[in-house]
């Protein structure tokens, strides 16, 4: 009896003793996730606060308590208040000045920070949940291979026949990315170094004229506005001619789709970055030539930005050379921004760990993405036409394509947004990896459209936007939002129907109507989260809709035969003519791999 009590004396005492240890471990994994959940919080409220600093351009105690509370010119305000005029005045100056300071723009302000995903990342239970993703990503690959060996004796997935294909030119490819990247370097840069300093010397002939003569320098400045003209007039040809000739070429060379989709991303990302260091530096340069001839005094400039309340890095900066030196355009080139400064934040040095990993996990998402549309496109569409759609067939199929859609989303997001473009920043010690906010969270339109991609939003708030603001005024504010929108639905629109060689304004008419059309009827400052819901849910149904109609349009093209003959074959959708009986056109089908066309099973 005293064993059998000593035994269970012991279990006793070792379930209590296990009981005890859970407690402690559960204990010890609470703490730790209120610790790291704490130090994000944490560091997340200190960059919160020093922006708002920044923006506020908030004094120090001391300064406080140095500056006199009342200034000269207010007592004399003061004792102008006696007289209602006046008063009348100094009302109508102060609120002049009120508006001044609240129509400002906020500029861009670099500092070192991280992506957002980079700091959630470092949660654990955070980190986790991407290991779940993963894993359902490798089950979903062994599924398919598993399936394909079991029915067919063979694993088609890993037949790389259309991913030879769209890199079947790439030599030529990076040749034509060669030549985009030397004239870029060798026209904007060189071209605006000559104006600059060009600029300089009508100045100096001016200003000897002038003395020679006795004229003011006013009167001869007509050669200087019509050479500004001139080069001006310039610009915009070779914005026209670099827009022109790649597109003609990968046409004419009939370029595959993912090298057609390099260049032409290229060519407008070279475009931006040119746009961005003319619309810097041409008023940098003016400003120097005024100071060169005596216009303006740069003692007096010094003094007005020791005296300027805006954020500590302006874009403002008294020009000590017409141009900057070629080093620095060189590094805003490849820099993973596209705003332009002459210096940047920059990290002490290059983890190539960290880079090895962000491009193996780049490659990846790529991979991922050619599995969605090889087991969820090519199955479901190549054989468009083959018998008739109904609007059921149609309405299904884009149900279907929302959740490979979603994917595509998800791939293009983390694959570009965070692997690529953390890659770069770290290879270039770019210090700024703000390249998205948490668009996720998004419960309107429009803070979608400012936190999805802050590098291209950037630049359409600081070059776009703000100069038809500038220009239209506060009145046609919307006028300004629409121009954003309108071009970088243009652009978007731009880069798919010469990617796939046919005019199909799906993502056009989502883009520049439906979601202006949205943004202004939504509520733009709310925390429902039926609103987050609602953008999710348009996001997946857009999608959907996208990959359906451009899908079928593709080999609707493949399919059936031209309805009409010319270029205006280009911008009429062939899906909507195209019947049952319809050949394929032999003269599209050749240049197609044999796996699009010819391979019969379904999913």
């Amino acid at each position: 009896m005293s064993s059998i009590s000593r035994r269970g004396h012991e279990r006793s005492a070792s379930a209590e003793f296990n009981r005890v240890d859970r407690t402690v471990k559960i204990h010890n994994a609470t703490e730790k996730l209120r610790s790291e959940l704490l130090n994000y919080v944490t560091s997340r409220f200190e960059e919160f606060s020093s922006e708002i600093k920044q923006t506020a351009n908030m004094p120090s105690i001391n300064e406080m308590i140095e500056r006199p509370g009342i200034t000269t010119n207010g007592l004399t305000s003061i004792n102008k208040i006696g007289d209602p005029s006046s008063a009348q005045t100094i009302a109508s100056k102060q609120s002049v000045d009120i508006k001044r300071s609240s129509s400002a723009f906020p500029t861009k302000v670099f500092r070192m920070r991280a992506s957002i995903l980079t700091e959630l990342l470092e949660v654990s239970h955070i980190r986790s949940i991407r290991q779940i993703f993963i894993s359902i990503l490798v089950l979903l690959v062994l599924q398919v291979a598993i399936t394909d060996i079991f029915e067919k004796g063979t694993v088609d997935f890993f037949v790389f026949d259309i991913i030879r294909w769209n890199f079947s030119n790439l030599s030529e490819c990076l040749r034509l990315w060669f030549y985009l990247f030397m004239s870029t370097c060798a026209i904007i840069y060189y071209c605006f170094h000559f104006w600059s300093y060009k600029r300089l010397s009508l100045l100096s002939n001016n200003l000897l004229s002038s003395k020679e003569t006795e004229k003011s320098p006013t009167s001869n400045s007509t050669t200087l506005v019509i050479f500004d003209w001139v080069w001006f007039v310039a610009y915009c040809c070779y914005i026209g001619l670099f827009l022109y000739i790649p597109a003609h070429y990968i046409i004419a060379e009939n370029y595959p789709i993912v090298t057609r989709i390099i260049i032409l991303a290229e060519q407008v990302r070279f475009l931006m970055k040119s746009h961005a260091f003319v619309r810097e530096n041409a008023p940098r340069a003016i400003l120097y030539g005024q100071i060169y001839s005596q216009e303006i005094n740069a003692d007096d400039l010094n003094k007005d930005k020791s005296n300027d309340s805006s954020n500590e890095q302006s874009t403002f900066s008294v020009p000590h050379t017409p141009c900057p030196e070629f080093s620095k355009f060189l590094y805003f080139l490849f820099a993973p921004t596209l705003i332009y400064r002459d210096s940047y934040p920059r990290t002490s040095s290059i983890r190539w760990t960290y880079v090895i990993s962000q491009l193996v996990q780049f490659a990846t998402t790529s991979l991922f993405g050619y599995y969605l549309f090889y087991r969820f496109c090519l199955p479901v569409f190549r054989h468009f036409n083959s018998e008739h759609v109904t609007l059921k067939i149609f309405v299904l199929s884009i149900l279907n394509c929302t959740l490979p859609g979603a994917l595509f989303l998800f791939c293009a997001f983390y694959g570009f947004l965070h692997c690529w473009l953390n890659a770069f920043a770290e290879m270039l010690r770019f210090a700024d990896r703000q390249f998205y906010s948490d668009w996720w969270t998004a419960t309107s339109w429009s803070s979608y459209y400012r936190t999805w991609n802050i590098v291209v939003h950037d630049w359409l708030y600081t070059y776009v936007y703000r100069d038809c603001h500038k220009l239209f005024g506060i009145k046609y504010r919307l006028v300004s939002m629409y121009a954003v929108i309108f071009l970088s639905a243009c652009v978007h629109e731009y880069i798919i129907a010469l990617a796939f060689g046919y005019f199909y304004p799906i993502l056009f008419i989502q883009f520049a109507v439906l979601g202006f059309i949205s943004m202004l009827i939504l509520p733009q400052r709310t925390q429902n989260n039926a609103f987050n819901v609602f953008i999710w849910a348009s996001l997946f149904v857009g999608l959907g809709m996208q990959m359906c109609l451009y899908s079928i349009e593709w080999y609707a093209r493949l399919n059936c035969p031209r309805f009409v003959n010319g270029p205006l074959d280009y911008f009429i959708p062939r899906s909507i003519f195209c019947r049952a009986d319809s050949s394929i056109n032999p003269s599209l089908s050749n240049n197609i791999p044999n796996l699009i066309l010819h391979r019969q099973h379904d999913l």
